[in-house]
């Protein structure tokens, strides 16, 4: 999965343009890329939890990153490539945590790359 970071790394910054939450499946999108998972999630700053997936009000919440942009990506735990990390440009962390050993989360980026995980 180091490809993964690879390819993204060569996208950042990556703004968001798009987010959609429906209590199952959070979808980020814009030119050139878009992530979407089903697994749970949690929105961290300063290591403090912010919000996660099965709070009330994170339809709501969620919607605030759009504009922002995607800085960073990595892994939660870097010797375990399987739940990914995005950090935002406004000091925020989106954390997914794979909840699916057959599709947790995908990512296809404009070059034609899909990326699935724990595959």
């Amino acid at each position: 999965m180091n490809a993964f970071l690879q390819a993204v790394a060569l996208l950042l910054p990556m703004k968001i343009e798009r987010v959609f939450w429906d209590g199952d499946r959070l979808m980020l999108f814009s030119v050139g890329w878009n992530f979407q998972t089903e697994s749970a999630w949690r929105v961290s700053k300063d290591g403090k939890l912010l919000f996660a997936c099965w709070d009330d009000d994170a339809r709501d919440l969620v919607s605030d990153f759009l504009n922002l942009s995607v800085l960073e990506v990595s892994w939660l735990v870097d010797s375990q490539p399987i739940d990914p990390c995005f950090k935002l440009s406004d000091g925020r962390v989106l954390n997914v945590f794979c909840s699916s050993s057959t599709e947790p989360w995908v990512m296809e980026l404009t070059n034609g790359g899909i990326y699935v995980g724990n595959t």
